[in-house]
């Protein structure tokens, strides 16, 4: 079985065996990974179906634009798309569904994708995706995430995150730091996983009501 998965740190323990490629801005631990920049993936979708998808749409495409704006090379996109050929399933989080500020056009290339590919489309909880193909609109700048962002989850409520992150957001393992995005602020006991690289820490959190990737101010309290 072969699964192309754009979920961050997701659990496969019901895919024993299963050749896996992650989408993903972070090292992922199982299978391998194509890292993109964080938000992009309505750009790394477009660069995908431009491969085999006849329409004025991705005709339109500047795929070199597209490439540097997502940090995926061209070489990447092919190896991405001889990988779909024999693919049974790809995972993606329905927060980006819901969230992302191009939904509309994700979603029109997971229905491409479904149908050449005869996929199934999953979610974090490993249920089937309902698809609706609509009219392309032009596609959304990406959100600007310079600084140090959060990925929030709901699997606990630790704040971690790697050296490059501490360093960034000027603290150390064990501080207690009160957490400001746009749409909520938190305090907690920041854990050094050195490990984890880059500026993008993991925050858990109860609910999740907005895109999971935020920027964020970090002050010690």
């Amino acid at each position: 079985m072969k699964i192309l998965n754009f979920i961050p740190f997701f659990d496969f323990k019901n895919f024993k065996n299963a050749e896996i490629l992650n989408i993903s801005p972070f090292n992922e631990k199982s299978g391998k990974t194509v890292k993109c920049e964080v938000g992009s993936i309505n750009y790394v979708l477009a660069m995908i179906c431009e491969r085999f998808y006849d329409d004025s749409f991705f005709h339109s495409l500047d795929i070199g634009f597209l490439s540097g704006e997502c940090n995926v090379g061209e070489e990447e996109i092919d190896e991405i798309s001889d990988f779909l050929k024999g693919t049974e399933i790809l995972i993606i989080d329905e927060n980006t569904l819901k969230f992302h500020t191009d939904r509309q056009n994700i979603e029109n290339f997971l229905a491409i994708l479904k149908q050449k590919f005869s996929l199934k489309i999953l979610n974090q909880n490993e249920d089937e995706i309902s698809l609706k193909k609509t009219e392309f609109n032009e596609l959304k700048e990406l959100e600007n995430f310079d600084g140090s962002v959060v990925f929030e989850h709901v699997k606990n409520l630790d704040f971690v995150g790697g050296k490059y992150f501490a360093m960034v957001a000027k603290i150390a393992n064990g501080d207690e730091v009160e957490i400001k995005t746009k749409n909520f602020s938190v305090r907690r006991i920041f854990k050094l996983d050195e490990n984890l690289k880059g500026t993008i820490a993991l925050l858990g959190v109860n609910e999740i009501k907005n895109y999971n990737f935020e920027t964020a101010k970090i002050s010690k309290v």
